[in-house]
């Protein structure tokens, strides 16, 4: 789950979550929060309120947008619905 980013882009984000830290490329963003919540539900790990808002707000921009499904071709992935 790593990206190959510049070093200022790497700097940049640091530690930061999606409630503090979104890539600069607006037309990727949707395909990085999506990983994010994938990686989330796969491992159980937790989410913050302020993360799981600007999940929210950033998928809401692009309901069509399909979750990662983990690399299983037999799977269709799953959808990201902000209930």
């Amino acid at each position: 789950n790593l990206l190959a980013v510049d070093a200022g882009t790497n700097r940049a984000k640091g530690d930061g979550d999606a409630a503090t830290w979104l890539p600069p490329n607006k037309a990727y963003r949707c395909t990085y929060v999506a990983a994010q919540v994938a990686v989330k539900k796969k491992y159980g790990l937790w989410v913050t309120a302020a993360e799981k808002a600007a999940m929210r707000r950033v998928l809401s921009r692009c309901p069509d947008q399909e979750l990662p499904s983990g690399g299983n071709p037999t799977q269709a992935p799953p959808r990201f619905h902000a209930d």
